[in-house]
Order: C-alpha cells, then structure tokens, then sequence
C-alpha cells in the first residue's frame, strides 16, 4: 500500500484535492473503518477529536487516511484535511449508509450557506466558481486558516490559533440531525457560550492571571467574532461574567458544554497546578453545563491526557513559553495520575470477565486462535469504554 501511494502525489493545498481524496479511496490507498463508524458509543466523535487534535487547533494524526504522507503538508493543509475528515465520519456516523461523495460535498456545502467568514472577496470567488468540490475547497481553506495577528500574545499562537475549528463539527452534527440553523448565527452563539465558560472558569479569586489572559486571548482570536463582540469580551475580560449572564448566553449541547468545560481546564492547568478554589469555580462551571461529576472527571483526564501524550515539538506552546513550562514538566506525573486513577477499577473489570480471565491466562501459554483474539478486542473494548482517558493511551491514532 504504501509503495503504491509513494507514486502518488497529494496535498490538501492542491486544485480537487477532494476528488482525490475519493480516487485513492477507491482505489485502496487507505480504508474507512465501518466497524468504528457503527460503534454504539456516545460522544464517539469527541473521543475522536481528542486523539486526531482537531478539538485543540492541532492536528496529530487523521481518522481515516494515515497511509498519506502527512510529512509534506504544511499544518494548515494537515488541519484541513482532517476537518474534511471529520465532517465526514460525522455525516457517515449520522447516516449509516455507503459513502456517497457527491451527497457528502452537497450536505456541507449547504451547512456552510451564506457564511459571511469568508469575507467579500472569496464570496465573489464562490459565486464565480460552478463545480460542488471548488466551492468546498475555497469554504474549508478559509475556515483553517490562522485567524489572527496578534503577535503581542504570541503565547499560544502556533497551538490555538484554530481551536474553534472544532465549533464547525458540533454545529454540522446539528445540521444533520434537522436544526434549521444559519452557520454564521450558530456559530457566533456557540462561540460565546463557549467564551463565557473560559472566563468563569479563569476568575476564581476576582480576576484572571495575566498569563490565562494570554491563553483567553487566542481564544478569542480563534473565534473570529465581530469586531462589536470582540470589544464587549475585552472589557469583561477585565471583569469576568456573572453566574446569571453565563446561563443566559448559554447554548445547551451536550458535546459544546463538553469542550467548553475542557477549554476552561486547558486554561488553567497549562499554566499551573489547579488549587481548590479554582476546582470548585469549574465544579460549579460543570453543574451549569448538565455535566455530572463522573463526567467532569473524564473531561479533565482527557485534557490531561492530550497534554501527556503531546511531544514539545506539538505543543509548540510549552516550548516558547518558559510561563507554562509547568505543564509540559508535568506531563509525566499527570499521566501517572490517569493510569492510576483507572488502574484497580482496569483490574477489577478484567477479573470480573471469566471468560476474558480465562483467555488471558491461555495466551500465556499459546497461541489463541483468530476468533478467541477477537473475543478479547471486543471484551477489552467494552471495558475501555466507560474509561476514555486511559483509551486515549491505549490506542493512540
């Protein structure tokens, strides 16, 4: 496979790079995995999201085309390419049918309508362009693209700048699932819900840290909101947001209220330890959120998560900043923590599986069969489910 692909030239960067991501495709350069798009699993895309780094702006490894040489594309067409990703395993996810690409490029293409991110100038290219996948092309370029010039706050600008990429995904899965919405109203909702958790979490004593701040900041300039919304957060950046203002502006979806409440433990535990006031702020953030405190729990272990599992050279953030050096020095002890904190309850699943038990002492002695290896997968996989953090080590990609 990867002999065949070495022939092949393809970046996301290129004319109908779409048309060729469905040509290889078709022609077995790389699969997508029915069997994980069918999986009964709740928040199954958010999981996703996590090990791809596509809900933080940084994209580590893709869903389905991980054959494709991911060393000769720059990091907006890596970003790109695994945003179509997702869109895509999250259209197939909601549809449960064969691709159909046409029907794929034609549904998004819909969702993005009337987008006034694009700005004047790629409105008129738009208009100007006939074929479905140019059109697409031109609206997913300009939503990757670096949203922001402030070189003053560089503190996270090569890891933030794209993190409300991922807004697009919960607002397509929307989409499909009937909600008649505009994209650029829905999103500048969800944008600030998702701000307004960022800046309750950060003021737990009255005021947020300068070096939170800088992390808000990217934030905010990866929302891209207009200029009259921008100038309304720079002032209660300085003030906060009352409990009452937060629920008000707050937009209910179980997959939004998830990253909003992991956004609001990236800001703070880059930076330093969390201290118990700061807990019960985001305990508090968690009640507001519908979240239940196991689930709160597994939020702050796959932020951790992503943190531990990231090299320097990814979180480009810990490397340039000696203020957040205490995340990426933690990084060891916070992933000792999770497999900790998971390890007995592993155990006792395990132990609890007779069946499971008993292949396991088998394999010490032989080979087990194809069919009792799959017995395990599955059995193993199940378990794994309810303890996302440490499947987030397990199974990397």
């Amino acid at each position: 496979m990867s002999s065949a692909f070495n022939a092949i030239a393809f970046s996301p960067g290129s004319k109908n790079w779409i048309a060729k991501f469905f040509e290889l495709y078709e022609q077995g350069i790389f699969a997508i995995d029915e069997e994980l798009i069918h999986q009964d699993l709740e928040h199954l895309t958010h999981f996703i999201s996590h090990q791809t780094g596509l809900i933080y702006g940084t994209p580590k490894t893709f869903i389905f085309s991980n054959a494709l040489n991911k060393q000769q594309m720059n990091t907006d067409e890596q970003l790109k390419l695994l945003l179509f990703e997702t869109h895509l395993f999250t259209y197939l996810r909601k549809k449960q049918q064969q691709i159909d690409p046409a029907a794929f490029i034609d549904s998004l293409i819909q969702f993005y309508e009337g987008t006034q991110h694009l700005g004047w100038i790629k409105r008129i290219q738009l208009r100007l362009i006939k074929s479905p996948i140019g059109k697409l092309e031109l609206i997913l370029a300009s939503r990757v693209k670096i949203k922001t010039t402030f070189f003053g706050v560089n503190f996270w600008l090569n890891h933030l700048s794209n993190a409300f990429i991922f807004l697009d995904v919960i607002l397509y899965r929307a989409h499909l699932e009937g909600k008649q919405q505009k994209f650029d109203a829905a999103y500048q909702a969800a944008a600030i819900s998702v701000l307004n958790g960022l800046l309750f979490a950060g003021f737990s004593d009255q005021k947020m840290e300068e070096k939170e701040q800088k992390i808000f900041k990217h934030f905010l300039a990866s929302a891209a909101l207009p200029k009259s919304i921008h100038s309304i957060y720079q002032h209660r950046l300085k003030i906060g947001i009352p409990l009452k203002l937060l629920k008000q502006e707050l937009v209910n979806d179980p997959l939004l209220n998830l990253i909003t409440y992991e956004y609001g433990h990236f800001l703070i535990q880059g930076t330093h330890e969390i201290s118990e006031p700061e807990r019960q702020k985001l305990m508090t953030l968690g009640k507001v959120l519908d979240m239940t405190e196991t689930q709160m729990l597994a939020s702050e272990e796959l932020c951790s998560a992503f943190i531990a599992q990231s090299s320097a050279e990814q979180l480009l953030v810990y490397k340039q900043s000696t203020e957040s050096s205490f995340a990426y020095k933690e990084t060891s002890k916070r992933w000792l923590k999770i497999i900790g904190r998971n390890r007995d309850r592993l155990v006792a699943e395990i132990k609890e599986s007779k069946e499971l038990m008993a292949l396991i002492q088998k394999s010490t002695k032989q080979e087990l069969s194809p069919q009792e290896k799959e017995q395990v997968k599955e059995q193993v996989y199940d378990i794994l489910k309810s303890m996302p953090s440490l499947a987030l080590f397990l199974l990397p990609g």
